[in-house]
């Protein structure tokens, strides 16, 4: 699986594709080859060695950021710090600019905790870390609002007109996007030098072989791909 990615790396770093579509791959077997990384994202940052990189996944209803990826719950608090949000923040302002003409994308920003910490109470990422990060975001002209508590800010009876959401961990913005978007939401990597999209789901070797496996995630990623690719050039 490694082999396969590394190579579609060197194809599309010398122009012989315009961007890569990855299927999934089985985190615990490459790990188990040598290849100590969680999945796709990091790999491929260490590929290129891009100095930054985030998760967007694009989907009818919106567009979610994650400023962790692939990490044990009990460690994503000490990986929320001003410096990888502000990181995040500047991918996607510069992402839905590059990718999907928004010259001036207004972006949400969520907390981790609860209530977003409930003032301290509940937590301090949000005053200690996520604040810094979006009144630099702001002092540097990006447009940026938060931080949201996240268990209302999905509501779709609130008129949030938001261009990308920046969330905190993994499965709180996938959840959302996932629920609505199972079939249809793509993974894009935000930071590398080429255009790279995904399926949203893993490998399933459960189904393997047995004519069950629905292909409209792969068709979408394949075709996100192509239409970035387009997007890309115009800008």
């Amino acid at each position: 699986m490694v082999k396969y990615i590394e190579e579609a790396v060197k194809w599309v770093r010398s122009g012989r594709v315009d961007a890569i579509t990855t299927c999934p791959i089985n985190k615990q077997a490459i790990n188990a080859a040598g290849h100590p990384f969680s999945g796709h994202t990091e790999l491929l940052a260490h590929f290129v060695q891009a100095s930054s990189v985030a998760m967007m996944f694009l989907g009818s209803k919106w567009k979610i950021v994650l400023v962790t990826t692939h990490l044990p719950l009990k460690d994503v608090s000490r990986w929320i710090t001003a410096n990888r949000i502000l990181s995040t923040i500047r991918l996607t302002n510069e992402g839905m600019k590059k990718y999907f003409g928004i010259r001036h994308p207004r972006i949400a920003v969520l907390g981790l905790n609860p209530h977003c910490g409930e003032g301290g109470l509940l937590g301090e990422e949000e005053r200690e870390e996520i604040l810094p990060a979006i009144a630099v975001a702001k002092s540097q002209g990006l447009k940026v609002e938060g931080p949201f508590p996240a268990d209302s800010f999905f509501d779709l009876s609130g008129d949030r007109a938001f261009d990308a959401v920046i969330a905190m961990y993994h499965d709180q913005g996938l959840i959302p996007i996932k629920m609505f978007d199972f079939k249809e939401a793509v993974n894009f990597t935000l930071g590398l030098p080429f255009i790279r999209t995904s399926v949203g789901h893993g490998t399933a070797y459960d189904i393997a072989g047995r004519g069950l496996a629905d292909p409209t995630n792969l068709i979408k990623a394949m075709q996100t791909a192509a239409k970035l690719s387009k997007l890309k050039r115009d800008y």
